[in-house]
């Protein structure tokens, strides 16, 4: 298992990464070979809720939410989830519950905020906006300075725009172990030998991303279909030749490509009826226009055993 100090070492395919104090200290805060970290080495522990880090010159907040079971020794698994455009972190907990069910199985789940009115992630990257990916790149640093963190084990999801920036995300280091987009799917953009696990999860009645492929409500560039861009993920990941092809619930079809480079999978969860809402959200279950599958297919459930299941390759820096 490799110590969490790699989550300082990110590089940016166009700069490098920003080193922010916090990154500093979280070089001291490490795991031992067997996965136990040595706490004398850690920073106190930060309370689970509302928090801040100032970044780039600008105080940005997240929420964090840590197993209670944690003991501060033993190696725990990461997910960032990123909220979608217009939203914030509160309402992406409200919608995917991944802090919830997240903790409840083990993981540390940290959902931030983005900056602008209305809040956005800044995908693809523009120089002139906010430092998105070098505010994770801190983030994680502090919370690796704090707490046991297993760097084969850090992981990636969003709702809409916040899928489209984690799946940008991925691409910049083999840190990342996995990643999981919910409501828009994302061309595959990773550079050559990079594979991470990807997943996604759309609705085929989604009117802002269609599921068909066509113009994103207020985009002038259309999107390709899901079940394309997933074939590509597929094709450029070298996965398997044919897909396994099942239901995973009512109303639910799954598309899984296996035998990818690094160990990864292609996997694309395809709710029958569903519209852009995050499935089985509170908002989804009051929604007239979606399906029963988007009522009460557990997305987040689906997505940490798919997280669950792979690590970044050894040797990730």
């Amino acid at each position: 298992m490799l110590a969490a100090v790699p989550v300082l070492a990110w590089q940016h395919h166009d700069a490098a990464a920003p080193v922010s104090a916090a990154a500093t200290n979280a070089r001291s805060a490490g795991l031992s070979a067997d996965g136990v970290c040595a706490p004398r080495l850690l920073r106190p522990m930060l309370p689970s809720g509302l928090l801040s880090l100032r970044h780039d010159g600008a105080t940005r907040t997240y929420r964090l939410f840590v197993p209670a079971r944690d003991d501060g020794r033993h190696a725990l698994p990461v997910v960032v989830d990123f909220h979608g455009f217009k939203a914030d972190g509160a309402l992406e907990e409200q919608r995917s519950r991944m802090g919830v069910l997240g903790v409840a199985r083990g993981f540390v789940v940290v959902t931030p905020d983005a900056l602008g009115t209305p809040r956005r992630w800044n995908t693809p990257g523009d120089a002139g906006k906010a430092d998105d990916a070098g505010f994770v790149t801190a983030l994680l640093g502090e919370l690796a300075s704090r707490y046991c963190l297993d760097a084969r084990r850090v992981y990636v999801t969003g709702h809409s725009n916040g899928a489209e920036f984690a799946a940008a995300l991925v691409c910049r280091s083999p840190l990342f172990a996995a990643v999981a987009m919910v409501s828009s799917t994302s061309e595959a953009r990773c550079p050559a030998g990079r594979a991470p696990a990807t997943m996604a999860v759309h609705g085929t009645a989604d009117p802002s991303v269609p599921y068909n492929g066509g113009l994103v409500v207020g985009a002038t560039v259309p999107v390709p279909a899901a079940a394309a861009v997933m074939r590509d993920y597929a094709a450029r990941y070298r996965c398997g030749a044919a897909p396994a092809r099942y239901r995973t619930s009512p109303g639910v079809v799954a598309v899984r490509y296996t035998g990818c480079a690094q160990g990864g999978d292609v996997l694309l969860d395809t709710v029958i009826g569903g519209t852009h809402l995050w499935p089985s959200s509170p908002e989804a279950r009051a929604d007239p226009n979606t399906s029963p599958a988007g009522k009460t297919f557990d997305a987040t459930g689906a997505i940490l055993d798919f997280f669950s299941e792979h690590r970044a390759p050894t040797g990730a820096r």
